[in-house]
């Protein structure tokens, strides 16, 4: 079979379209060119590996040849791999929103040859069906508009690209103020009236793990000694990490659940929210450990840690390339059937395993016949406590706990057996940058061996990432087959200067604490040199050396990670108490000339904006710096607590809102002094 274009591109994405018959192009100066010579209009279609339904629009359509002579005859067609191209991703996914209302992938848009939109929308069923026009049929009658009715055509391009530069303007009418801890609290109120208190998460399905919105409440739950904003975060973790949006026996969570009780999942497995989560349950375990509000009971600690142990091997098992990155995602799909890798049948489970371990095994996951998935089938999760199944069934906990593991181990090897998801082996800066701070809290977490796995996994990543994704000073979005490639985002910049920071906490030599510093402050002065808006409120998301597109967007929100300019102002904060006066002081005054301006827009809107009230939070508290004999515990007690450079002095010195106390010595003394910090 004769392979277009996409056959010489490195994304898994887009070589997954390299036998279909339309004529695709990569986005290229030669697919633009040619639109604009032959007058043709541009099909816009966005996806990634993982989608779903991105798969089911190839197969329904892209790879029909009489849907593709439609495409061929009258477009240029663009295939374009939003993790990649994040930045026309964020351009275009405004018309889907403004068109249908929401927005997601597959991401199909029509274009002018200028790049204007003139339609747009999500997944087209190949024949009209779900309150939506036929893909072939939409085709024909854009065609026809385009060569027939030109101006009901620039019209509408004229409309969309007004609007969509509206959707990123802010309002300019808020009075400037600067955050206060009061203002945070009403904020936090606001948002915990959303949490499902039953199930964990906010609202009802599809739920995601929202982490960004979690920690916001968790943190001002413990500074101002809230138990209801705590609770909200720790059932939300603990009922993610019973159910099925979490791999019960191989590890890892899944992209997102598709009902309220975190059941059922759409089983792709993303880099950034098992970074995320990692990062979530770390900072959980870790604060309730050492201050003194508890809300985390033994029990729940213990699930915390399991999951992150198992979540850890199995990043080190499927997600770690040799070079020490990690890989972008595993697929929903094998075999052409979601979720077929991972559930399981009560007969086919029984058939492999002995009276007495599908006995425990069946009861701690819930597997039922009628199964609670497709095809009878059952998706895993904690439905009991071994300790109940034991009682229930007569065994001691050392039989069950011997009967559960042989169970898993026997099913697993036969799980090896099918057909496994595709594996996305791009590798993405930002999201390695996330994943290297999400294993440095988990290691914190952790002890012994899986300690060192973690720390020795977030040192090979960040070492890697610095020979493969920099040069001469700014980093590549991707690292494909060892070459960089697209020049970085913000979102690349913000997260290695934090990745930089939690690197600098587990360093091993004040040399090595150093130059993490100096890093991340290399990152920072990228930002502020490249993306910073002079005229406005936060960073764009494309550098000013950046290819010029339809519009240059900015990422003040959060959407599945947290917004760059959110975690830039942290790193900021953080820099601004550990550098020298004269490289401190502008940082410090970029910060509160950003959230002078931010606070009025984003306190009455939590969910959204939830990293950049987690910003501002740390603007209120301010962060903390110990400086000399570094002391892991005292390190990790909250995540605004950073290591500085090393002191000549005795002890450890904490500096915190510019100006440092008499050396300290002692873990206990120096978790107290904190304690006192931290908690109102």
């Amino acid at each position: 079979m004769k392979k277009n274009r996409l056959s010489l591109e490195t994304s898994p994405y887009l070589k997954q379209h390299e036998d279909n018959p339309v004529d695709w192009y990569a986005w290229s100066d030669e697919a633009l060119s040619r639109a604009r010579m032959e007058d043709k209009p541009i099909l816009l279609s966005v996806g990634y590996s993982a989608c779903h339904w991105c798969h089911v629009m190839a197969h329904e359509s892209f790879e029909d040849p009489e849907v593709a002579k439609v495409m061929n005859e009258n477009y240029i067609n663009i295939k374009i791999d939003r993790e990649e191209r994040p930045d026309l991703d964020q351009i275009y996914q405004n018309v889907a929103q403004m068109m249908t209302q929401g927005g997601g992938w597959p991401l199909t848009v029509f274009l002018t040859p200028d790049l204007r939109p003139f339609y747009g929308g999500t997944y087209f069923p190949p024949d009209d069906r779900y309150g939506r026009p036929g893909f072939r049929r939409l085709l024909e009658s854009l065609a026809d508009a385009y060569q027939n009715q030109k101006e009901k055509i620039e019209e509408n391009a004229n409309y969309m690209t007004k609007s969509i530069a509206q959707l990123e303007q802010l309002p300019t009418d808020r009075e400037a103020a600067l955050p206060t801890l009061d203002a945070l609290v009403n904020s936090a109120e606001r948002l915990v009236r959303q949490v499902d208190l039953e199930y964990g998460g906010f609202g009802t399905a599809p739920k995601f793990p929202n982490t960004m919105a979690l920690m916001f409440l968790w943190r001002v739950g413990i500074r101002k000694n809230f138990p209801e904003l705590r609770n909200a975060t720790v059932v939300s973790l603990e009922k993610m990490c019973r159910g099925g949006i979490f791999d019960q026996m191989g590890g890892g969570f899944s992209r997102y659940s598709v009902d309220t009780q975190w059941a059922v999942p759409h089983f792709e497995k993303m880099l950034y929210d098992n970074a995320l989560l990692l990062k979530s349950m770390a900072e959980v375990t870790l604060s309730n450990r050492h201050l003194d509000q508890k809300s985390v009971t033994p029990d729940q600690e213990a699930l915390f840690i399991k999951t992150t142990e198992m979540t850890v091997d199995f990043l080190s098992r499927e997600m770690l390339s040799p070079e020490g990155l990690f890989y972008s995602a595993l697929d929903a799909d094998s075999e052409g059937e979601e979720g077929k890798f991972y559930v399981w049948s009560y007969a086919e489970a029984k058939a492999r395993l002995d009276e007495r371990e599908f006995a425990v095994w069946r009861r701690c996951y819930g597997v039922t016949e009628i199964g609670n998935f497709e095809h009878e089938t059952n998706v895993l999760a904690l439905q009991q406590t071994l300790e109940d199944v034991a009682n229930w069934l007569g065994f001691s906990l050392e039989e069950a706990t011997a009967a559960l593991n042989s169970a898993n181990s026997k099913l697993m090897e036969l799980r090896a057996k099918r057909v496994r998801p595709g594996l996305d082996d791009k590798v993405l800066t930002a999201w390695n940058a996330l994943m290297i701070s999400g294993l440095v809290g988990s290691g914190a977490a952790l002890s012994g061996r899986m300690r060192e796995k973690c720390w020795a996994m977030a040192r090979g990543a960040y070492a890697a990432l610095l020979e493969r994704a920099q040069n001469q000073g700014r980093l590549y979005s991707t690292v494909q087959k060892g070459q960089g490639r697209f020049a970085g985002y913000l979102d690349d910049y913000a997260f290695m200067a934090k990745a930089a920071l939690d690197m600098a906490r587990i360093s091993k030599s004040a040399e090595e604490t150093s130059a993490r510093i100096q890093e991340s402050h290399q990152w920072i002065r990228v930002i502020l040199d490249q993306f910073k808006d002079s005229d406005g409120v936060g960073y764009f998301f494309t550098s000013a050396d950046h290819e010029k597109l339809l519009q240059r967007p900015k990422t003040l929100f959060d959407q599945a990670i947290p917004s760059g300019t959110s975690v830039a102002l942290e790193v900021m904060m953080a820099l601004a108490e550990i550098l020298e006066p004269e490289q401190a002081q502008p940082l410090r005054d970029e910060v509160e000339k950003q959230m002078t301006r931010l606070f009025p827009l984003i306190q009455n809107e939590p969910f959204g904006f939830a990293e950049l009230l987690n910003s501002a939070n740390m603007f209120v508290e301010g962060p903390i710096v110990l400086s000399g004999k570094k002391s892991d515990e005292a390190l990790f007690v909250h995540p605004f607590v950073f290591q500085g450079k090393s002191s000549a002095e005795d002890g450890v010195l904490i500096c915190h809102m510019q100006s440092c106390s008499l050396p300290i010595s002692g873990d206990e003394k120096i978790i107290a002094d904190l304690k006192n910090r931290l908690v109102v």
